[in-house]
């Protein structure tokens, strides 16, 4: 980026630091009484404590987790337009209950492994290529960073591979420029319950140490699910909190007071008011490949533990300049920054996330 561009995107990120928050948009999908209900999908889903959800584009693996008795769950597609339990060739199925506080599920570098968030301040790798077993491989202990007070530790958990951070500027908690070191290929987001902030971990891959990168301000005082959509380089984080919202964020940030804050996009109001604690991007009911959510309730009210908002569908342009913002992210690093469409390279470079890098 030359130096006169890059000086005039510092500017304006520095301004928008300042800038005040505009009012949440309405939930961009269907209300919740048109969403179809997963709950049914097995009897152990209508039960409150699930707490969380990720999905897999590659292997399309829904994650569920469980905060009690601390349970995680693959869900796959049935063929027919809807999900059923994921099973082996033996016909088990796909549902692992090793017990602790797990509040949020998602994969890393692995597609034979799970990461869950422990609220008591862990996180544990569990390797799921075997239905039959529980075999955990890994526990970093945060609670030096993460705390957990009164029920109010880290809920929510997401894995950005290197390239996104590079891509967008990702710095840490000092504004220098940040990507792992640790052997994972990514650094690991902790969404925290008590505060709002994101706190980042660089995990070390062969080991149980880590480094802590910083820990950012979110739009709310309060977080409890993330992800991380490959497709556009956004990080959704979920915020249970009043009337529930969804932020969408970049992985660039800029000075707030006394601390670093990832820049938002765009904000939404959840679907309904509630114990709404986990979100996850899956296909859609048009497209099979863009938009789609599942929203998890930890309460169970009205048996709506997991929610499947087939119509949910947010702007893929948050600033109205009609070019996506996964196109300027991926080649200018901001929204902000304006993209030469005419000189990106087999412009539109990806349409879903199973091509984008």
């Amino acid at each position: 980026m030359k130096a006169v561009r890059t000086a005039l995107l510092a500017a304006a990120l520095a301004g928008l630091a300042a800038a005040p928050a505009r009012a949440a948009d309405p939930w961009p999908g269907e209300s919740h009484a048109d969403a179809i209900r997963l709950t049914d999908v097995d009897a152990g889903l209508d039960a409150p404590n699930w707490s969380g959800a990720f999905w897999n584009p590659a292997t399309r693996r829904l994650w569920l987790v469980c905060n009690n008795p601390g349970a995680f769950w693959a869900l796959c597609e049935n063929g027919a337009g809807g999900f059923q339990m994921a099973t082996n060739a033996g016909g088990a199925k796909a549902k692992w209950t090793p017990g602790g506080d797990l509040e949020a599920i998602c994969q890393a570098d692995r597609d034979d492994t799970v990461f869950v968030m422990d609220e008591n301040g862990y996180i544990r790798e569990y390797d799921v290529s075997d239905y039959a077993a529980t075999n955990q491989l890994h526990v970093w202990n945060l609670r030096a960073v993460c705390t957990n007070t009164a029920n109010s530790g880290g809920e929510g958990l997401a894995f950005v591979p290197d390239e996104y951070l590079r891509r967008q500027g990702f710095c840490d908690a000092n504004g220098a420029p940040r990507q792992s070191v640790r052997g994972m290929g990514g650094l690991t987001f902790v969404g925290y319950q008590q505060d709002g902030f994101l706190y980042v971990f660089d995990l070390d891959r062969t080991g149980d140490v880590w480094d802590f990168v910083g820990r950012y301000r979110t739009g709310r005082a309060e977080t409890a699910d993330l992800e991380f959509d490959r497709a556009s380089g956004r990080l959704y984080v979920w915020h249970n909190t009043g009337r529930n919202y969804l932020e969408i964020v970049e992985l660039r940030s800029v000075v707030a007071g006394a601390h670093r804050r990832l820049r938002q996009l765009a904000e939404y109001v959840g679907p309904r008011t509630g114990n709404l604690e986990g979100f996850a991007l899956v296909p859609s009911a048009a497209t099979n490949d863009s938009g789609g959510c599942i929203v998890t309730d930890d309460d169970n009210l009205n048996r709506e533990a997991v929610m499947w908002y087939r119509q949910f569908q947010p702007a893929d342009a948050a600033d109205a300049d009609g070019l996506p913002d996964g196109i300027e992210l991926w080649h200018s690093g901001s929204v902000i920054q304006t993209v030469d469409v005419a000189a990106v390279e087999g412009f539109p470079f990806f349409r879903t996330a199973a091509d984008a890098p």
